[in-house]
């Protein structure tokens, strides 16, 4: 005869399987399993794009500073474009657009 602390024994490995039978899948399925993780994927994917975006940008700005600092042609030149800044030995020629193209 079967004591009832060895059903227990027996019985408690069994609850613990038959639990995590039912438990696993709903938890892989429901709204903080497998949709969460591919959503949190999605987001971290498009966020080291972003990165590497501004990783550029940074770059580029970098090298545009090092410029302004280094070249005084640079800056003439970003001023030139920016303000519309002309020097006063220069003239400046407006041409309108041409209409009906």
């Amino acid at each position: 005869m079967v004591s009832p602390r060895d059903r227990l024994v027996l019985a408690l490995p069994v609850m613990v399987l038959a639990l995590t039978v039912f438990a696993v899948p709903v938890m892989a399925l429901g709204p903080n399993g497998l949709p969460r993780h591919r959503r949190l994927s999605a987001q971290l994917a498009a966020q080291r794009a972003e990165n590497l975006r501004l990783r550029r940008q940074l770059v580029r700005l970098r090298a545009e500073l090092e410029a302004f600092s280094s070249d005084p042609r640079a800056r003439e030149r970003a001023v030139r474009e920016g303000i519309g800044w002309v020097r006063p030995d220069e003239v400046v020629v407006e041409v309108p657009p041409r209409h009906g193209r």
